[in-house]
């Protein structure tokens, strides 16, 4: 049997410390989901997000950018990882922009025509990222990419591009559940019904 890919290896990481969880859960839009995926728990385990972060500099390798943005704040472990990793400079938008001292929208260092790249931690809608790439546009920077791990299928990725950015996904989410499946992890009528309750079979 050979030995797993990286991006196997990561899938199976996310699964042993609870990142990605199978169950009834119910999501931010009200929705009810049959898988729960929460990349924040990656700050907790530093291997794994040493895993992360190779996995996203394998996709940024491909990219041409001066920046990387990362957005609020599920981006902002995953954006200082990076950063750290590729000797790249960050930034990054505040939720709300502060009312003393410079009363900045972004924190970091940049200079106007810089392009930047957007990370984040996974895309559903596409709001998120949405949003940062508004507050480094009014700031001046060009934007024309962003990636993530995971891209849960749910519309973000073609919503963005629609409006002319493009979404560099790790792995999608169905080929994160076909790793889960190749290894024993899930079995393929789970597999059905997390599709099913996301309506994409």
């Amino acid at each position: 049997m050979t030995d797993p890919s990286p991006i196997e290896t990561l899938v199976l990481t996310l699964h042993d410390i609870g990142a990605v969880q199978f169950g009834r859960f119910r999501l931010h839009s009200g929705k009810e989901s049959r898988i729960y995926i929460d990349l924040r728990l990656l700050v907790s385990f530093p291997a794994a997000l040493r895993q992360a972060t190779a996995a996203y500099a394998g996709v940024l390798a491909t990219l041409d950018y001066d920046l990387l943005a990362a957005t609020p704040l599920a981006g902002l472990p995953i954006g200082t990882a990076l950063c750290l990793h590729l000797d790249k400079p960050l930034i990054y938008p505040r939720k709300t922009a502060k009312s003393y001292g410079t009363g900045k929208n972004i924190e970091g260092r940049w200079s106007i025509g810089q392009t930047v790249v957007v990370i984040d931690d996974l895309i559903t809608s596409g709001d998120s990222v949405l949003e940062t790439v508004a507050s480094v546009k009014a700031a001046g920077l060009h934007v024309r990419d962003a990636v993530v791990l995971i891209d849960r299928e749910q519309g973000g990725r073609e919503m963005l591009l629609a409006q002319g950015y493009r979404v560099h996904p790790v792995m999608s989410l169905r080929q994160m559940l076909e790793i889960l499946v190749s290894h024993g992890r899930l079995t393929g009528s789970q597999r059905d019904e997390v599709l099913m309750s996301l309506g994409l079979i």
